[in-house]
């Protein structure tokens, strides 16, 4: 009998400790099953997986190993339920591994498996029927034609399931994501040998989860793509087109049950059936395993306006954590935000000299620093990373580029890059739109590329950074730029703006945003509406963010949008004009400084330089944008507040500095929803309310202006 070793030494083989502490937690699992029962299955299938996953297994151990995997897929693809003999087969099974491990040790040569484990496994699978119908899927043997006689369908067991049902749902959400993932890794060939497997491994484990819970249209479903999947990764089947259709559109079908399974385990849905239509990719399947390469064609079709399930529960991880519901964790931010209200007031009240106290102000003062402690950490559970959004979008370039007639691929960076959790979930149309805007108007088809010099395959870029105290996300393609006299000419003659409008090019590329604006000639499922680059800009007008535009025609176009990174606070710098206190953001005030009026020199005849350590900055004074006082009648003297901005640095004239202070964000209703310089209220120590500022907003203002008109703040 031959060792284990294949010759290459023990270079990356699993080392006998790590089986055997798998090994050990199997026999633990084993000897509280019992007959009759499935507690026990799911552990004991995913610590056999483990095994499987080791590296550097041979031999007889190989062997040993689908042995195992027989048996327990007789469990899980039958009633579910162990009988005494699987029991004592998986318990013997253990001991023979246990003494193959001590066989190598001790220099003995390894064991040889039983006789009566080596039987064939059994060949084919026949689904049943499912709540008594007949196969749903007929193929003829062209494989081109599809007869669907019946979808199939399961149901829930509720409510004797809910919590199994629950965690089922998570846990498939977290599967079919990561079979998206590397399925689109396999496409683009950034793969390594590694994905075929975790993405057999996974359709096996949902295929175990869902016969555990007697969801048999599932389980069957599922075993097909794995089967399809176990014929790629044993070499018998090539990795084409044909296959990646399948799996794509298998993880398709079952997400959309998924989401129909959480919708009736939350109760957004009455219980009832659940169709399982998944005649066509089964029939792809069926093509696949003959070996027929035919190209698949793909049909165009409008792209979808939200994610698939399948991703849309990113906030879910397969980290251990604890979930909590998304309403409660926004109800202690709040609740936390009034204890921060409340202890800034009873502090400021603590200061005034008829209630000063010293031991009452050190016990305020060690209030102070754990109610900001607690501020910090309850905003922290609500910052995940911009990944979770990311990973959308490399089906919709996928599928969208597809339909289009072009070639691209996705690349980001940036992932890890963290911010509100409502900020992420309300940021996922309007990248939608810039991407489906750059791959239908920025991007060319493969011979147009070609013809400039370029690769047939495009690229889009997504990038997110931390910027001025936010996040800025960029959005980029080569293609081939905005031509800025084409949307000139195209506003002009759907009269968005008069012949006569002086306009900057960023003025004509902001024309981009207009409603109904469009360059497209004629209306296609993608395109020519005039409704998308208006939703954009409202929905991250709507987070206090900004988005601008940079082009160079002929080499593609830039999106960047700047975003707050919450919505709940701000670091504040409290200033006070004419008598009014406003708040800017802290982490926009780059200084500030005393200057009188010899400093400020005026430019034509409204606009204002002040000279910054030799720097000329465009002055920006408070009380004339904000309508507070007359031009002309600013006191002599005052404060200058230095902006750093997205679109430079900027001087902003003010009375007096307050002071910095952490507070809340309070929404000011419908009144200001139509711009963007006010971004909210504050409620400061001393029960008053302050209106916060956006610094970006301000510095886009024309210097010298005495209110910010509409088009300015829009």
């Amino acid at each position: 009998m031959t060792h284990r070793h294949d010759g290459s030494g023990a270079t990356g083989a699993a080392p006998p400790e790590a089986v055997a502490a798998v090994l050990e937690r199997m026999s633990e699992e084993l000897a509280f099953v019992s007959p009759g029962s499935n507690e026990g299955l799911l552990p004991l299938n995913a610590l056999l997986m483990d095994l499987e996953r080791l590296p550097g297994l041979c031999g007889e151990r190989v062997a040993a190993l689908a042995i195992a995997r027989r048996w327990l897929d007789a469990v899980l693809d039958g009633e579910g339920l162990f009988s005494a003999t699987d029991i004592q087969n998986l318990q013997t099974w253990v001991h023979w591994f246990f003494d193959d491990l001590i066989a190598e040790e001790t220099g003995r040569p390894a064991m040889a498996l039983p006789v009566q484990w080596r039987q064939p496994p059994t060949s084919g699978f026949s689904p049943p029927s499912v709540a008594g119908h007949e196969p749903a899927i007929e193929v003829t043997a062209s494989a081109a034609e599809v007869v669907a006689t019946e979808v199939p369908s399961f149901r829930l067991r509720l409510p004797d399931d809910i919590e199994l049902l629950r965690e089922f749902h998570s846990e498939s959400l977290e599967l079919l994501r990561g079979i998206e993932q590397s399925v689109l890794a396999l496409e683009d060939g950034t793969a390594t040998p590694e994905t075929v497997h975790s993405i057999f491994r996974a359709f096996h484990t949902f295929k175990g989860s869902a016969g555990f819970l007697q969801l048999d249209a599932l389980r069957d479903f599922a075993h097909e793509l794995e089967s399809l999947l176990d014929e790629v990764r044993s070499g018998r089947l090539a990795l084409g087109p044909v296959v990646i259709e399948a799996i794509l559109g298998g993880a398709d079908v079952l997400a959309a049950s998924i989401a129909t399974v959480g919708a009736q385990v939350g109760g957004a849905l009455a219980v009832g059936p659940i169709p399982l239509p998944g005649a066509t990719v089964l029939a792809t399947v069926q093509r696949a395993l003959r070996g027929e390469s035919a190209p698949v064609v793909v049909v165009a079709q409008p792209p979808r306006e939200v994610s698939p399930p399948i991703l849309a529960a990113a906030s879910d991880h397969a980290e251990a954590f604890v979930r909590v519901d998304a309403g409660k964790l926004d109800a202690l931010v709040n609740l936390v935000g009034e204890l921060v209200i409340t202890q800034s007031y009873v502090l400021g009240a603590q200061e005034t000299p008829s209630n000063q106290n010293l031991e009452l102000g050190y016990a305020l003062r060690k209030l102070t620093r754990i109610t900001r402690e607690l501020q910090h950490a309850t905003l922290s559970m609500r910052m995940v990373p911009i990944a979770s959004l990311f990973r959308r979008m490399g089906r919709l370039v996928r599928d969208l580029s597809a339909s289009l007639g072009k070639q691209a691929r996705l690349l980001t960076h940036g992932e890890d890059t963290e911010l509100d959790r409502h900020l992420v979930e309300q940021m996922a149309d309007p990248l939608v739109h810039m991407i489906r805007n750059a791959l239908d108007h920025g991007v060319e088809t493969p011979e147009m590329r070609i013809a400039a010099g370029k690769d047939p395959v495009a690229t889009i870029r997504l990038g997110a950074s931390h910027s001025h105290g936010g996040v800025r996300i960029e959005i980029s393609d080569d293609g081939r730029g905005i031509d800025t006299r084409a949307v000139l000419a195209r506003a002009l003659e759907k009269q968005l703006i008069r012949a006569e409008t002086d306009l900057s090019e960023h003025d004509i590329l902001a024309l981009i945003f207009l409603p109904g604006f469009t360059t497209a000639s004629a209306v296609t499922e993608v395109s020519g509406r005039g409704v998308g680059m208006d939703v954009v800009k409202g929905h991250i007008d709507a987070l206090r963010g900004h988005i601008d535009i940079t082009t160079d025609p002929g080499k593609g176009t830039t999106f960047a949008v700047r975003l707050p990174l919450t919505l709940s606070q701000i670091d504040g710098f409290l200033v006070g004009v004419a008598g009014e206190r406003y708040i800017l953001p802290s982490a926009s005030v780059r200084e500030c400084f005393q200057v009188g009026e010899g400093s400020i020199a005026s430019v034509h005849e409204h606009s204002e330089l002040v000279d910054v350590r030799g720097q000329p900055l465009p002055l920006l004074r408070l009380d004339h944008c904000l309508g507070l006082r007359e031009r002309g009648h600013s006191p002599g003297t005052g404060i200058i507040v230095v902006l750093e901005t997205s679109v430079g640095a900027r001087a902003l004239w003010v009375d007096e500095v307050l002071g910095k202070q952490e507070v809340i964000i309070k929404s000011l209703g419908s009144t200001f929803a139509s711009q963007n310089l006010v971004g909210g209220g504050a409620i400061l120590a001393d029960g008053r309310v302050a209106l916060i500022l956006e610094a970006e907003s301000l510095a886009r203002l024309p210097a010298g202006s005495r209110r910010p008109s509409q088009r300015d703040v829009a």
